[in-house]
């Protein structure tokens, strides 16, 4: 009887040590799978998106490729956010931008608005809630276009408002210039002259200031030249279509394809 009781005895010792360790096994195991799944959710480098903003404690920073991917990370309350896909709100009569996207776990909101912050940022505003809480926290901040990253290259003249251009039309060489969104410079040649600027960008505006170039006279190519440069100078609206870079402004229009 004494043998039967010892072995009932062990037994259950040995089910309540093992119900034990497979808690702290399944809880040791949810750690990893949490931190795994933070340590996954990295920003992009600043080069290679439209728009970021973060806290000035870097408590909490966000990144922006537009049309693309949204990603938000909050290290004070545990918030790693990425998603694929957004849908992008452009307000009627303003250039505020209205972002929202979505995950298994969260939602986010973010409005970046036409207020100047720090000089060339943009004030910006965001929500974050879980998807299963109608409350959630917000933030607001400082915020910076970068420019579309494809941008980023050199770029030749095909048409100028639509018409096809001609060698003839340039005897010295067919007008390009080159976008450096890391210098935030835009330099080249216009059809006559060399030209040079500083870059900033809105949603969808390129923005060249101080645009200069040299003062040569070359008949009627410096007519067709300062059709470009008011163009360049006139905040262009910008988009990619293919390989080619399309600038359009109420005065008129530049396409621009990628030199290889």
């Amino acid at each position: 009887m004494k043998v039967i009781t010892s072995i009932i005895l062990t037994s259950v010792l040995f089910l309540s040590v093992g119900c034990g360790n497979s808690k702290e096994n399944n809880k040791k195991k949810e750690q990893v799978e949490n931190q795994s799944e933070m340590g996954q959710v990295k920003h992009p480098s600043p080069t290679a998106v439209d728009f970021y903003a973060n806290a000035q404690d870097k408590s909490w920073k966000l990144s922006v490729r537009f049309g693309g991917q949204i990603v938000f990370t909050d290290t004070k309350n545990n918030i790693y956010f990425t998603s694929d896909t957004n849908e992008k709100i452009v307000a009627q009569g303003a250039d505020v931008v209205q972002l929202f996207s979505e995950n298994k776990t969260h939602i986010i909101r973010v409005n970046i608005d036409i207020v100047d912050c720090m000089e060339t940022g943009k004030s910006v505003n965001i929500m974050v809630r879980k998807t299963n809480e109608k409350k959630g926290i917000d933030y607001s901040g400082c915020g910076f276009y970068r420019g579309t990253p494809q941008i980023h290259d050199i770029w030749a003249l095909e048409k100028l408002n639509g018409e096809t251009l001609t060698a003839r039309q340039f005897p010295k060489e067919r007008p390009h210039f080159e976008f450096n969104l890391n210098t935030k410079k835009m330099s080249g040649f216009a059809g006559c002259n060399q030209v040079n600027g500083n870059l900033r960008f809105e949603y969808n505006k390129m923005i060249v200031e101080q645009l200069a170039s040299t003062r040569m006279y070359c008949g009627e190519t410096s007519d067709l030249e300062n059709e470009i440069l008011t163009i360049l100078r006139g905040q262009p609206v910008y988009h990619l279509k293919g390989l080619n870079l399309i600038l359009e402004t109420p005065r008129g229009s530049l396409t621009l394809k990628k030199v290889d």
